[in-house]
């Protein structure tokens, strides 16, 4: 951790006198205190690269600790998120722990050596944090390397097939008039009218499957981008459109398309990309897809809805479903339980709706179903 990027532990606390406690007690760590939600808010947008842990009270003037913490949670992921909360409220702090809004509860009154330890302990998992993501980081220029080699030495053959495919298509109309005249004279001998035409079938399967070969490459560059996203293409979108599209271009398997179902809302909108919400959508797919494999009767459903607080998007499957202790980890950058997987799929869901205001999150329960929801602010442009 170099000096440019001071460790620092914001206390969100309403009252003074717990603040100049505070101060005291624990001079030692680097502290700045908000003592409203706004004011905590500000400090996180204004010094956030800066802040490790982030401990805030459960009730706060103008809102509650945990509208805090998820806040940072959005903005500040890598930062520690902490509440502290009284015995009356620990099954709310649960709840906020489940969601994976909050790290952990601290309950109320402090022990004051105990809290000591815990931003402590919250200290060294926030530099280690940091560590893991520096190591990260350079598995992902690793990554859009060999993705960008990989996309450069497949695109050249692909377009030679697409091309030489439609070669032949622009002039299989007068092959085929040549056929039929060679069948209607006899002298084609024994050869099967099905074949021929099986051919003339097999050039728009050539063409979708480069089509495919495209999108597979689209989905690994988008998914291994690292850049900031362009929100100056951003603009209104209608969430259905988004969908029609991803589904009727991913590559599904025979017979799985047939085991999707889409509940429309046509009102459903969203400010943000709509090719950045299909490649979204492909992962989300792609995932669904793999597990629906091996349960014949399984399905997955998608469904869109529109309130007076803004868009929503779920798509539920009752397939394999995720282990509890997998869960916490599916949208942590690299990480995969498949001997394929390259985990980038999920991190680059989240990075893509956190780009667009919004958020991603999932509920699973093994051997049940998988739920993930995607969700955006009341739809109006900035």
């Amino acid at each position: 951790m170099n000096q440019e990027q001071p460790a620092r532990i914001l206390l969100v606390e309403d009252e003074p006198a717990i603040q100049r406690l505070f101060r005291h007690t624990y001079g030692e760590f680097d502290l700045i205190t908000a003592g409203t939600l706004a004011e905590a808010l500000q400090l996180l947008e204004n010094e956030g690269s800066g802040i490790a842990v982030v401990l805030a009270d459960h009730y706060l003037p103008d809102g509650t600790g945990v509208d805090v913490l998820s806040w940072a949670r959005q903005q500040r992921p890598q930062a520690i998120r902490m509440l502290t909360t009284s015995h009356a409220q620990v099954s709310q702090a649960l709840v906020a722990v489940n969601e994976g809004g909050v790290t952990g509860y601290i309950l109320k009154p402090w022990e004051l050596e105990t809290l000591r330890q815990h931003l402590r302990d919250a200290l060294r998992t926030y530099r280690e944090r940091q560590q893991e993501l520096a190591l990260l980081e350079g598995k992902r220029q690793t990554l859009i390397s060999l993705a960008s080699s990989i996309a450069h030495e497949m695109r050249t053959p692909l377009a030679t097939i697409r091309l030489r495919a439609e070669a032949i298509a622009e002039h299989w109309p007068m092959l085929m008039a040549l056929y039929r005249d060679a069948l209607a004279s006899g002298t084609l001998g024994s050869t099967r009218p099905g074949r021929v035409h099986a051919l003339g079938n097999s050039l728009d399967v050539i063409r979708d499957e480069v089509d495919r070969s495209n999108l597979v490459i689209d989905m690994l560059l988008a998914s291994a981008n690292t850049e900031a996203f362009d929100t100056a293409s951003f603009a209104m979108q209608h969430a259905g459109d988004c969908v029609r599209e991803a589904l009727a271009h991913y590559p599904f398997e025979p017979g799985m398309a047939a085991r999707v179902t889409l509940h429309d809302d046509p009102h459903c909108r969203f400010y943000g990309s709509d090719v950045l919400l299909v490649f979204v959508l492909y992962n989300l797919i792609k995932n669904a897809c793999q597990a629906l494999a091996n349960h014949d009767s399984a399905h997955l459903r998608i469904s869109l809805r529109q309130t007076s607080c803004g868009a929503s998007l779920t798509f539920t499957d009752n397939g394999s479903g995720i282990a509890p202790e997998v869960l916490p980890r599916i949208f942590d950058d690299f990480y995969t339980t498949r001997m394929v997987g390259t985990g980038i799929g999920l991190a680059f869901c989240r990075r893509a709706m956190q780009a667009m205001g919004g958020e991603i999150r999932c509920r699973s329960r093994l051997g049940r179903y998988t739920s993930f929801r995607l969700r955006w602010p009341r739809a109006n442009q900035p």
